[in-house]
């Protein structure tokens, strides 16, 4: 079973139809087609695979284990509150 690789989307921000899609090492024709289509004057978002998601898809995790994966992460910075990731509460719920 040959396994999906991540992919970069570029979205349409109002509808959320994906408009344009290739592999993460093709990146910059995302952009580039990111660029053509703000030039048309259309509103869109480059969605990129976090590190956590790529590592989860590359690994082969079905959806039930990418979900736990991804709660195992957040758990594990929500206990680092007060390190070098989040000097106050504030901070905090500006990346959240």
């Amino acid at each position: 079973m040959k396994k999906e690789m991540p992919k970069i989307r570029v979205l349409d921000q109002q509808t959320g139809q994906t408009l344009f899609e290739s592999h993460i090492e093709e990146s910059e024709k995302a952009y580039e087609f990111a660029a053509q289509m703000e030039e048309m004057g259309l509103d869109v978002i480059v969605d990129i695979p976090t590190l956590s998601e790529t590592l989860s898809q590359s690994l082969g995790l079905n959806h039930a284990e990418q979900m736990a994966y991804q709660k195992s992460i957040e758990e594990e910075i929500d206990q680092h509150e007060g390190s070098c990731c989040f000097t106050d509460e504030e901070t905090k719920k500006q990346l959240n």
